[in-house]
């Protein structure tokens, strides 16, 4: 339900509901109306959150927010102006639907603008799950207060947060393209410190009732423990188990660095001029798959498109790229619906990268190795070189050295420089297990599973 000005109301529980279907439909043709252009794209995202935050061991913070924003694009002719505003009542609709038409009077002709999208049904995605909308800070508290407890009595320093949402994002065009989709999510992240070490722990739900706090709790503590007085090794190359976070933290800079028609088109893509050449180990396929569980994925893009599964990468051979309806009209073919959100200056990208996985456990994986590091995560990550996919960065928050099939003790953290595209290739055993990481600044999800890789490259040990 909403308030006098469109805005969702609190429920009893202190999280906001998502718009439904009606309401989105009524705001969006509202704005449609209050539109003098030839074409008008309008496109409202709802955002409504939940965080419960500890630090010290302690809850302090428990915090309620609430947003919206309403995108007007209105075309004249090749012209295009786009206008936004977190107001939904009628003056506001008015004024961003004016004020975008008169930026498209004065912006330059785009020969390469594409029309709206004629309507189309996109498929249907269940993915708004009421227990989690309503979560409230008392349920929040008495599932963090346990952890919190238990590191106070071991003599160590938790702090994190718990978060939950309801989303819901909404399309419609002056051709008659409606679109509308309810989500949730539910995000426990935890670093656990000793006075020399640290432990990690992070988990990204739609069902906050899959996030098991407690046992999340003690894979932070452990770490933490098992990690005391970390000591230095060698830089050089070792066989390394990436957890699936680590992993993700890889995989997820290919979604920038060209699986994206845009950057493919404009030649910058680790892609260009190699489709359906071999660029991984036949072992790898990496998909865009909204519709898998872990994907946190929409049904339709930001232009309203039926997203559909693309396999980017089919048993280490380059296939495709994901297409937005620009892109698409360029290439001559249809978009795959991956429309990025407004103003999309890196064209599509893919927002739901999924990559498969195999059949062994990370115990599994270390077990099988005689020498080399266990990583639970990557962090402070950059590009070296974007055509080569080769990255650098740093580990933290439970490095392991592995010694005879088996975790030994803590190291000090590396730095490493590696091609996300070898550490594919190279790449000898895949976990069964698939964890989506969202990364919430590029507001994608990348669901990988564990790897083990030979010969993977560091190039330093931190003084910590």
């Amino acid at each position: 339900m909403t308030g006098g000005d469109g805005a969702p109301l609190e429920t009893a529980a202190g999280t906001a509901e998502s718009l439904s279907p009606r309401e989105a439909r009524q705001i969006l043709e509202e704005a449609l109306a209050m539109s003098a252009a030839e074409h008008t794209e309008v496109l409202l995202e709802s955002r409504n959150a939940s965080l419960t935050r500890f630090a010290n061991n302690q809850i302090h913070q428990n915090v309620a927010a609430r947003d919206h924003e309403l995108v007007l694009r209105a075309i004249v002719g090749r012209r295009a102006g786009q206008a936004s505003t977190n107001r939904l009542d009628s003056t506001a609709l008015r004024q961003v639907a004016d004020r975008a038409l008169a930026l498209a009077r004065l912006s330059p002709e785009d020969p390469e603008l594409p029309e709206p999208g004629a309507p189309a049904e996109a498929p249907s995605l269940d993915a708004f799950d009421p227990a989690t909308a309503a979560s409230a800070p008392e349920e929040r508290a008495a599932a963090v207060a346990p952890l919190c407890g238990d590191s106070a009595a071991r003599g160590l320093d938790a702090s994190g947060a718990y978060e939950v949402r309801a989303v819901s994002l909404a399309y419609a065009n002056s051709l008659g393209r409606f679109a509308h989709h309810s989500g949730t999510y539910a995000h426990f992240t935890c670093t656990v410190r000793t006075e020399s070490s640290s432990g990690w722990v992070d988990r990204h739900r739609r069902d906050l009732r899959e996030l098991d706090i407690e046992r999340l709790g003690r894979i932070g503590i452990e770490k933490a423990e098992r990690s005391r007085d970390p000591q230095g090794i060698e830089p050089g190359r070792y066989t390394v188990v990436l957890e699936p976070s680590a992993v993700a933290e890889l995989v997820g800079f290919l979604v920038y660095l060209g699986l994206g028609a845009q950057a493919e088109q404009e030649g910058r893509s680790f892609l260009s001029g190699r489709m359906g050449q071999r660029i991984t180990g036949e072992r790898t396929v990496l998909a865009d798959d909204p519709f898998h569980p872990g994907a946190m994925g929409t049904p339709f893009d930001h232009e309203g498109t039926p997203r559909r599964r693309v396999v980017l990468i089919e048993n280490g051979i380059a296939r495709a790229v994901v297409h937005d309806r620009r892109t698409a009209r360029k290439a001559g073919v249809e978009s795959t619906g991956h429309a990025s959100p407004p103003p999309a200056t890196e064209g599509p990208l893919p927002y739901s990268l999924v990559l498969g996985g195999g059949d062994s456990s990370v115990e599994e994986m270390i077990a099988s190795t005689n020498r080399g590091i266990l990583v639970t995560r990557f962090w402070y990550c950059r590009v070296v070189d974007p055509k080569q996919t080769l990255i650098t960065g740093m580990t933290r928050d439970g490095t392991f050295l592995i010694e005879g099939g088996h975790v030994s003790r803590g190291l000090r953290n590396l730095r490493f420089n590696e091609s996300v595209l070898d550490v594919l290739t190279r790449a000898d055993a895949y976990g069964r297990v698939a964890e989506p990481t969202v990364f919430d600044f590029g507001h994608y999800a990348v669901v990988t599973p564990a790897l083990r890789v030979p010969e993977f490259r560091f190039t330093g040990v931190s003084p910590f």
